[in-house]
């Protein structure tokens, strides 16, 4: 899972897409990149500025550094790393000088990477330099592009690319002294949207959120389709073109965990989700514990609030802030390896033993993935003096392996994978676990093509793939510095 913006027709491009990824911070913390074009570009022969290094936007992207990536044109990268392993030659935008100088970065996952990948290199010839699964999308797409150059080869170039590459894929892409292409895979499984600005001149803009463009002026917010691609060439003409029509796939896990609050997915605004969220889980605590004896409630900060507060309203039950996040520490769940994780979160959660000490406390957290968390969560209220502590998550039960972005490929890290809710119960101590089923978690998100693949075993897409992917995966953790788990 990452953050994407693109963007053309702004005046100073760079600005405005360090804006756009520092809203989109929360989709990445790990490294960051920014590549420009400037049809203008007297000092340098390509026109094509960039830079990237690993870290947050804000510690790599200066004004000095700013002001040397010139022109209108533009897209930028912010990492939470699924593949690879973790070094600077990965980092995004990814970058070919031929065909026309064409620089690419996506957000998602791509399941069968190891074998393009080795289609690349025995039947194109082509050197693969790093292990980034957004490099053998840019070459499939350079492969065929570099066939033609009008708009009919950049969308012929885009369908080859949904023809032969499987998984989660929404991609901004720049071709230098031509324009912006973006697409989105056929299911749709990561989210993209596009804004216009009017201010003399049109800009237009796109990011994996609705807040990066709003808060920078952009209106006529929409999605970009599963299965489309939207160029705008430098006289700011706008091709659009559907390639591909399936069902769509969206992550229900952007609107329980990933997506900021502010923003609107799909057409359904984060917020409102999880407050639903919150409505539907009072009903289940209701049904399975008609005598409930709690005094308070509380949520695990951030993203867990706005359920948390539905719920106490629906119960009639007083809302708390019982812990406190260390606001400088990072999120713990998008920490590439689980060591960096564990020691994250000793220093993450301090509890308000004035809240919590003598209290029967229900905690809502907005998933249980690994249980790292939930662990040190779970023991937080009790060490302050609470007398019981209800554990109740707003998302089912966590089964199987996401292969779509999101880092849990190994069902051996899964706390819930092998465990029934009982026995989850006993290894989190706590007195009663909770969790929202997958009816209720469709209702509240309002759509029904959504992707659960990770609580049903369903899978959108083939996976047949996946176990290579996820051994590589293991073994770029290792080569990191961590042993697999």
């Amino acid at each position: 899972m990452c953050g994407i913006y693109g963007v053309i027709g702004s005046p100073e491009a760079a600005k405005e897409i360090y804006l756009g990824l520092a809203h989109l911070q929360h989709r990445g913390q790990d490294a960051a990149g920014l590549l420009t074009y400037d049809s203008n570009h007297k000092d340098n022969e390509s026109g094509i500025y960039g830079k990237n290094d690993l870290g947050l936007v804000g510690a790599i992207f200066d004004d000095k550094a700013l002001a040397k990536l010139k022109g209108s044109l533009g897209i930028g990268f912010t990492r939470y790393p699924t593949a690879g392993t973790g070094d600077v030659s990965e980092v995004q935008p990814i970058f070919l000088r031929h065909p026309d100088g064409v620089g690419l970065a996506f957000n998602g996952n791509i399941v069968n990477y190891p074998s393009l990948r080795q289609k690349l290199k025995e039947n194109s010839r082509r050197v693969i330099y790093s292990n980034c699964d957004a490099e053998v999308i840019l070459h499939e797409f350079a492969e065929e592009f570099s066939k033609g150059k009008e708009v009919n080869d950049i969308f012929k170039a885009v369908e080859e690319v949904f023809t032969s590459v499987i998984g989660a894929y929404s991609v901004v892409c720049m071709i230098a002294g031509k324009g912006l292409l973006v697409f989105r895979d056929p299911k749709g499984i990561r989210p993209l949207v596009m804004g216009v600005r009017r201010n003399g001149t049109n800009s237009y803009a796109f990011a994996s959120e609705s807040v990066a463009l709003s808060v920078l002026g952009y209106e006529s917010i929409e999605d970009v389709e599963p299965g489309e691609a939207i160029f705008i060439d430098m006289n700011l003409n706008v091709h659009r073109k559907t390639i591909i029509q399936r069902q769509p796939a969206h992550c229900s896990f952007e609107w329980v965990y990933f997506s900021t609050a502010e923003s609107v997915i799909e057409g359904k605004s984060v917020y409102e989700v999880r407050s639903r969220l919150g409505i539907a889980l009072a009903k289940k605590i209701r049904k399975l514990m008609p005598d409930l004896d709690a005094d308070v409630i509380i949520p695990v900060p951030d993203t867990s609030r706005t359920a948390a507060n539905a719920l106490a309203r629906e119960l009639g039950i007083p809302y708390e802030e019982g812990l406190i996040k260390n606001r400088y520490i990072f999120r713990t769940f998008i920490m590439p390896m689980q060591k960096k994780r564990e020691d994250s979160v000793r220093l993450k959660m301090k509890p308000v033993e004035h809240v919590i000490r003598g209290k029967n406390v229900i905690v809502v957290d907005d998933s249980i993935v690994r249980g790292t968390t939930s662990n040190r969560i779970a023991k937080l209220p009790k060490d302050s003096g609470a007398k019981k502590v209800y554990f109740v998550s707003t998302f089912p039960p966590i089964r199987y392996p996401c292969v779509y972005g999101i880092d849990f490929q190994d069902p051996k890290e899964l706390i819930a994978a092998d465990r029934t809710i009982p026995e989850i119960e006993a290894q989190l101590s706590v007195d009663r676990l909770i969790y929202l089923d997958e009816e209720s978690l469709a209702e509240a998100i309002g759509r029904n093509d959504i992707c659960m693949a990770c609580v049903t075993g369903e899978y959108p897409t083939s996976i047949k793939d996946s176990e290579e992917l996820r051994q590589l995966r293991l073994s770029h953790i290792k080569v990191a510095g961590e042993k697999p788990k």
